[in-house]
C-alpha cells in the first residue's frame, strides 16, 4: 500500500472514531425534563393571592365597624317583617343623649315611690336641692301638705315639679341649668319630685337616674 493510500485510510478510521465517541457521549447523556404546566399553576396562586391582597388592603374587607351602638343588640325596625316582628340579631345605632337620665336632686340612700307612681320622695342626705334637668322656673309656691314647692318647665314638653323645701333660692322667671342649687332642706328630711310630660303625670322612675344620687 502507498503512502498517500494510507493516509487517507488512516483520515477515515479517525474521522469514524470521533464520530462514534460523540455519539457515545450524547447517548449517555442524561434528559431533564421540564414541566411547564406546574411553573404556570405555581404562577397563577401566587398572582391570585398577591390580588386578593391588594383587594383586602383597597377595600378595608374585615375591619371592625367602629361605629357606635346600644350596650345591648337592639331589633332593628326598618328590618321588621310583614306582620311587625322585630328582626332577631340586627344593630341600630342609638343616640346617647336620648337614653340618657336626669340627675336625682338630692344625694339619698332612702328613694320610695308613692302616690300610684307618680310622687318620688328622697331622704335628703345633705341640704342643698339641684335641679334634674335645665329649664325655667315656672312658680315658687306652697303646698298645703308637701311645703315650699318650685315648678320647673324643661325641654320636650316637661315639667319637674319638687316639694319640701326649708328655703326656696329660685325665682320665678328664672333660668336654671341641670344641677344648678335650687333651694335647701335639713338633711334627714324628705324632698318629693313629680315629673309632667304634655300635662300629664309620668313615673318620674323612667326620668331620673336614682343610681347616681342612690349612695
Amino acid at each position: 500500500m502507498k503512502l498517500d493510500e494510507m493516509k487517507i485510510q488512516y483520515e477515515r478510521e479517525r474521522d469514524g472514531f470521533e464520530r462514534e465517541s460523540a455519539f457515545a457521549v450524547s447517548e449517555g447523556k442524561p434528559q431533564v425534563k421540564v414541566d411547564a404546566s406546574g411553573i404556570v399553576i405555581k404562577i397563577s396562586l401566587c398572582a391570585a393571592v398577591l390580588a386578593l391582597a391588594i383587594i383586602v388592603r383597597a377595600f378595608g374587607v374585615g375591619k371592625p365597624d367602629t361605629g357606635v351602638v346600644s350596650a345591648s343588640s337592639v331589633a332593628d325596625p326598618s328590618a321588621s317583617d310583614p306582620q311587625g316582628e322585630e328582626a332577631i340579631g340586627t344593630l341600630r345605632y342609638v343616640d346617647a343623649g336620648s337614653v340618657l337620665k336626669w340627675t336625682a336632686p338630692v344625694l339619698s340612700n332612702d328613694i320610695e315611690l308613692l302616690r300610684d307612681g307618680q310622687l318620688l320622695r328622697f331622704t335628703a342626705l345633705s341640704g342643698t336641692v339641684n335641679a334634674c334637668m335645665a329649664g325655667k322656673v315656672l312658680s315658687v309656691e306652697t303646698d298645703e301638705q308637701l311645703g315650699k314647692t318650685v315648678r320647673i318647665q324643661s325641654e320636650n314638653d316637661c315639667e319637674t315639679v319638687y316639694y319640701g323645701f326649708e328655703t326656696v333660692d329660685v325665682r320665678q322667671n328664672a333660668t336654671v341649668a341641670q344641677g344648678d342649687a335650687l333651694g335647701t332642706v335639713q338633711p334627714g328630711r324628705s324632698i318629693y319630685l313629680r315629673v309632667f310630660e304634655q300635662g300629664q303625670p309620668q313615673d318620674p322612675t323612667a326620668y331620673v337616674d336614682l343610681s347616681l344620687r342612690n349612695e
